[in-house]
């Protein structure tokens, strides 16, 4: 099992965009809006179209990018480059062209009768879940310049979007979360039987949300980190929260976007370590 990885410094909120063709009524600055409802769209799937650069200002340390509900098919590409000049001429990494959907059954695996073309999720089940694109680096890259590329050129749509873009360091703390850790499917939905015996339902949205506990680190990890996430983000800022970034099959399963549900305190147990513990509400 991987160790769980927090991402709550997102400097695309600082950032400035460029290139590209976006949807004025939808531009590509609604990209650093935490509300993945709030979309960035393309005019078209021209993939000379469809990208755009990030200007930090300076260069940062970029460990994690994210893509939140976008809206690229199983054949969607993404990829993802960081330097120091803003034509990217000679990056100091560059992923590649990346699938944009996750691989999350082998191929010949799955229940009989079932199957998923390269198993990748189907468009319907990928609807239910907000589909992300995730890219977690082995190490640090410090860069003031990220360019996203997309290509979806078939897209039945006629554009692309996506609801937000995750871009900067993340935690991982050197000691893994506890055993414990739950993840639950929250529906506000209300039920009502009437004097038929018929049952009725008010049907709301359904979200996720995740508990974990972080116990056994040492002060300085514990508060330059966990004490730093909660007096940045309180309960309103967004988060991303992957409990085990190895679980390729699963990882969309347990992996949330969302807001911490309440504030909890940095608990001193033992001498000389800490323990908090984490409740995050996923945000549709």
């Amino acid at each position: 099992m991987g160790t769980v990885l927090i991402a709550y410094r997102n400097e695309v909120d600082v950032a400035t965009f460029s290139g590209g063709v976006w949807s004025a009524g939808l531009p590509v600055g609604n990209l650093a809006e935490p509300q993945p409802t709030r979309v960035a769209r393309t005019s078209t799937t021209d993939p000379a179209e469809t990208t755009t650069t990030l200007d930090f200002g300076s260069p940062m340390p970029i460990r994690f990018a994210a893509l939140i509900h976008h809206n690229l098919t199983q054949n969607g590409i993404w990829r993802v480059r960081l330097g120091d000049d803003a034509a990217l001429s000679a990056p100091l990494y560059d992923s590649g062209p990346l699938a944009v959907w996750p691989s999350i059954v082998p191929f010949g695996v799955g229940l009989w009768g079932e199957f998923n073309w390269g198993g990748k999720l189907s468009s319907e089940e990928a609807g239910t879940y907000g589909i992300a694109a995730i890219l977690v680096l082995d190490t640090p890259v410090r860069a003031r310049y990220l360019r996203l590329d997309l290509d979806d050129q078939g897209n039945p749509a006629g554009y692309l979007q996506a609801g937000r873009l995750l871009a900067g360091p993340a935690w991982q703390p050197s000691i893994n979360l506890q055993l414990g850790w739950s993840i639950e499917q929250v529906d506000t939905s209300k039920k009502a039987r009437s004097r038929g015996g018929q049952t009725y339902v008010d049907t709301q949205p359904r979200y996720r949300r995740l508990r974990f506990t972080i116990d056994f680190l040492e002060r300085d990890e514990m508060f330059g980190n966990a004490y730093e996430l909660e007096r940045l983000k309180g309960v309103g800022g967004d988060l991303l929260v992957m409990i085990d970034p190895d679980d390729l099959q699963h990882r969309h399963r347990h992996t949330v976007y969302g807001q911490l549900a309440e504030s909890a305190p940095i608990a001193n147990p033992v001498l000389g370590r800490f323990s908090k513990n984490f409740v995050i509400e996923e945000m549709l």
